[in-house]
Formats: C-alpha cells, sequence, structure tokens
C-alpha cells in the first residue's frame, strides 16, 4: 500500500529581516530601554564586529542586541548618527535603524511598527525597503 505524499504550501509573507527608520532626538540608551519596555525586549549594548570597520573612520556606532530565547527573532537597534557622520549616508534624516531579523509575517511587522511609533521620544518609524539599496550589504553583516 503506498502512502500518499503531501504538499505543503508556504505563503511568501515571510521575510529574512526587516527594518525601521526611527527618527529621534533623544539618546540611544533612553530609547533601547523604551523599546523594551514597549516591545518586552532585553535589548543590551555590544560591539557589533561589523560596526567596527575601518570605514567608519574611526566612529564608534553603537548597537543594541537581542535574541529571543523563545522565538529565535534577533533584534538589533543601532544608531545610524554620530555627530555630523551617518553609518548609512543615504540616510541622513534617520537617527536610528532597527533590524529584526527573522521569520516574520507582515501583521507581526505591522504590530511591531505601531508598537515603535508609540514609544516615548519616538517621532517617526518607517519600514524600509532595503533589498534593493546600497545599504542592504551592511545591513546584511549586522
Amino acid at each position: 500500500m503506498k502512502s500518499k505524499t503531501k504538499i505543503l504550501k508556504i505563503k511568501e509573507t515571510e521575510q529574512d529581516f526587516v527594518v525601521f527608520a526611527i527618527v529621534s532626538s533623544e539618546d540611544d540608551y533612553y530609547l533601547a530601554g523604551n523599546i523594551n519596555s514597549i516591545l518586552s525586549l532585553d535589548l543590551k549594548r555590544i560591539e557589533h564586529p561589523a560596526l567596527q570597520n575601518e570605514h567608519l573612520n574611526g566612529k564608534i556606532v553603537s548597537c543594541f542586541n537581542y535574541t529571543c530565547p523563545k522565538t529565535n527573532v534577533e533584534y538589533s537597534f543601532i544608531c545610524n548618527r554620530c555627530e555630523e557622520f551617518r553609518l548609512i549616508p543615504q540616510l541622513h534624516n534617520i537617527d536610528f535603524i532597527l533590524k529584526i531579523s527573522g521569520s516574520l509575517t507582515k501583521e507581526q511587522i505591522n504590530s511591531i511598527a505601531a508598537a515603535i511609533r508609540t514609544v516615548k521620544g519616538i517621532t517617526a518609524c518607517m519600514n524600509l525597503i532595503v533589498k534593493k539599496t546600497p545599504s542592504f550589504e551592511i545591513l546584511k553583516r549586522i
């Protein structure tokens, strides 16, 4: 007796990572703390190897990271500005970047974006489509 093979169809709504561009005049520690509270995270400051590169002209780029042990989703909160320096020059009006790596549905992405917009001190939060931009390569390494 032959068993039938079942085919599982996967919807194309999942992404490898999503990037939010954040505008705020607040400092990185203050915002990381507020994001931790709103999204129930535990972002901690780290020295990311991709952000210690020579092309950063000796600037120290702050980065906070957290990986959820239950979902294995990784959150990286990165400062895009350091005085006049911009980590991603094409985003000169953006102060911070929140990169979320892992399998997320559109509903989850929209829910996270809505929550981020409620964080005290954030004046704007936009979902970036970065796969076809020069900033994609650096964001892929973070």
